[in-house]
């Protein structure tokens, strides 16, 4: 596994909240209300972030939340949607390809990989998360995606 140390810059998105379990359920989410909401927007292919607001470690899978995010151009707002800002800094980055029934176990061997190395602490004021960059590949035959896993990590 690469992984990278990297300094984002905060993105304004706004985002749709999904609770339930992660992995095949959340899939369906961001290919059902998600994409016929970015569709209507035309915004298929603007960048787009998956946000974790709690570990499914610690929270029941029912009552897990996970914010589907867009970013959101200089000035706009959507109707109906939470805005948010994923703050910036410092993060630790790896990329994933596979499907949405594996990316828990590629978070997991990340997350272990990343604070392995006792320079990286993980930042609790800020939440992990996934980056689909634009242009992000998603095979609908296979359910394969590509997506950037991000880390916050204290400076």
């Amino acid at each position: 596994m690469r992984i990278e140390i990297i300094e984002r810059q905060p993105v304004k998105v706004a985002y749709l909240r999904y609770t339930g379990p992660p992995g095949v359920p959340l899939g369906r989410f961001w290919r059902g209300p998600v994409a016929t909401w970015l569709a209507d927007l035309g915004m298929l292919d603007c960048p787009r972030y998956g946000v974790a607001l709690d570990n499914p470690r610690d929270t029941p899978p029912e009552k897990c939340r996970y914010d589907a995010c867009v970013e959101m151009p200089r000035g706009m707002t959507l109707p109906g949607a939470g805005e948010a800002t994923i703050p910036g800094g410092r993060h630790a980055v790896t990329r994933f390809k596979g499907t949405a029934a594996e990316i828990g176990t590629a978070w997991g061997a990340f997350i272990g990989a990343a604070l392995g190395d006792p320079a990286n602490r993980l930042d609790p004021s800020r939440h992990p998360f996934e980056h689909y960059p634009r242009g992000a590949v998603f095979d609908a035959r296979t359910g394969v995606f590509a997506c950037e896993l991000l880390l916050p990590l204290v400076a």
